[in-house]
């Protein structure tokens, strides 16, 4: 008898599978992994919510390995977030609301990073004709659009789903 509640790879249902397939291919078409989209799929729909690298490379059929690296790429993103418990050494992996909080403020820096660095780039181009100019121009007007309205739009977001179950309210 199984006296813990944790699912088991058995359970993982077709349309799971499908699902973190999916999103291995999109973030890979992203530029990342498809790893790291197979074990983002998998920590924002597994159950128990928190894993740990071996239920996730079971889950996923991969390496320990593969799920240890790929977890140190998502962490550092600001994906999931690697938690331990007191008496327990194994590491558990998770996407838990916040995280995606922490993913869009991260964002809005990186929109930044880019506007400063059109600006840069006008600077150094500076005394070229007007149109030669022009790609340079709406690459930093669009990144600067961006940098203004993102913020708005997350917090309404995080103020608006302050209600959802398992979400804290905002002031």
């Amino acid at each position: 008898t199984e006296t813990s509640e944790r699912r088991t790879v058995a359970h993982v249902t077709d349309g799971e599978s499908r699902f973190v397939e999916e999103m291995g291919q999109m973030l890979a078409s992203y530029g990342m992994t498809p790893m790291a989209g197979r074990m983002w799929g998998w920590l924002l729909i597994c159950e128990p919510p928190e894993q740990t690298a071996g239920e996730i490379a079971e889950a996923l059929h991969a390496s320990r390995g593969a799920i240890s690296g790929t977890a140190r790429l998502l962490a550092n993103a600001g994906m999931i977030r690697r938690t331990t418990r007191r008496g327990d050494r194994r590491e558990y992996f998770s996407a838990p609301p916040e995280t995606f909080e922490s993913f869009l403020q991260s964002a809005a820096s990186i929109y930044r990073q880019f506007r400063l660095m059109a600006e840069r780039g006008l600077e150094a181009i500076a005394d070229r004709p007007p149109a030669s100019r022009a790609r340079l121009e709406e690459f930093r007007d669009v990144f600067a659009f961006v940098e203004r309205e993102v913020p708005a739009v997350v917090d309404r977001f995080l103020r608006e789903g302050a209600g959802r179950p398992g979400r804290k309210e905002r002031a």
